[in-house]
């Protein structure tokens, strides 16, 4: 497809999005309940006789104007989703937000999805029905992300640069390992770290030290190595609020694995319409004691800087400096570099 027909698409995708959004403006205030001042005199109430009825949970107070954030993600941005449930949180940023570059991944296989969650065959025909369609991948682990090469950011920028723009992990959680509270959090705590490494590629040493190592030589010629997520790109996770949650201390793993605290804001259910909240377990017969979208929740978004230096890797590349003697011209090396990669293309 050309850039011009994408771009078509594109815009035709954000009017359709927005024509939608319309609509479930109009049919929720039509289904808006009438005003307690508009009844009749003398109307009261009916109660219903249903002493099982469960309790309604409490409506959450309206977010204020000077609370609200505009969602981080932008029409044109490659965002890739992780630990996708029902894939209803793609599907939202498709319709609703005019998303025209998605990738959406689960853990579980598809055929695990479709057990757990009965929406998914729905969401899947909606995705798959679009032009281009939503890329789908199932059996992906979060914490193993830059070992998918089906999962390398592609994109045919002028300006050349590769990998992700943002990588979204929404309600991240193991599932039920233990009801130790303690071990609970540990569980969850290394989940996000081995996320925030696999995103950055740093899981091994070694692939560190070689980023180290281009960081301190950028006038260094050598084979350009695609990022995953590219310099300045951003890493979304989202959480509910309270404990054990905020034991988990999301912002200092991020700080730790290297990555910059942008910002956290209150999560606004409504600005996700057709987005619902599921379970690791999956969906749960008669829903459950309670549901996510009558949970408070807060989106945190990190972003992407060059590593610092670690004392042992300074070490390190100074050793390896010094095994290398002497610096070649840079032309020298230029010649050398380009022959090898000859002889490895062929």
């Amino acid at each position: 497809m050309s850039k011009t027909k994408t771009k078509r698409a594109r815009r035709e995708l954000k009017r359709d999005g927005n024509r939608k959004i319309a609509a479930f403006h109009r049919k929720a205030a039509k289904d808006a309940p009438v005003p307690a001042s508009t009844l009749k005199p003398g109307a009261k109430k009916q109660k219903m006789n249903t002493p099982d009825a469960k309790p309604q949970p409490a409506p959450k107070p309206p977010v204020q104007a000077s609370q609200k954030h505009e969602p981080p993600f932008s029409e044109y941005d490659h965002i890739l989703l992780v630990g996708e449930g029902d894939f209803s949180f793609a599907r939202s940023l498709v319709h609703e937000h005019g998303c025209a570059n998605v990738t959406a991944t689960s853990l579980d296989s598809e055929e695990e999805v479709q057990q757990k969650y009965p929406n998914f065959k729905v969401i899947h025909a909606e995705l798959s029905a679009l032009a281009p369609p939503v890329p789908l991948h199932h059996g992906i682990d979060a914490t193993k992300l830059s070992t998918y090469k089906p999962l390398r950011c592609e994109r045919d920028d002028e300006d050349g640069e590769q990998g992700w723009d943002t990588i979204c992990f929404q309600f991240p959680h193991t599932g039920g390992l233990s009801t130790d509270v303690n071990r609970q959090v540990r569980a969850n705590q290394a989940l996000l770290v081995d996320f925030f490494k696999s995103c950055l590629e740093i899981t091994d040493p070694k692939k560190r030290l070689q980023i180290r190592q281009a960081q301190r030589n950028k006038n260094l010629v050598q084979k350009r190595i695609p990022c995953y997520l590219k310099m300045g790109g951003r890493i979304v996770v989202t959480l509910f609020e309270g404990e054990p949650y905020t034991l988990w201390n999301v912002r200092d793993l991020a700080r730790h694995a290297g990555l910059k605290v942008v910002e956290s804001s209150r999560f606004d259910w409504d600005m996700y319409p057709g987005y619902k909240h599921v379970r690791t377990l999956g969906t749960i017969e008669g829903g459950g004691a309670w549901k996510g979208e009558d949970r408070d929740a807060r989106m945190y978004v990190f972003e992407k800087i060059p590593l610092q230096p670690d004392t042992d890797e300074e070490r390190e590349i100074q050793k390896r400096k010094k095994e290398g003697g002497k610096k070649q011209p840079f032309k020298s090396n230029k010649r050398v570099r380009d022959a090898d990669s000859d002889g490895d293309e062929r």
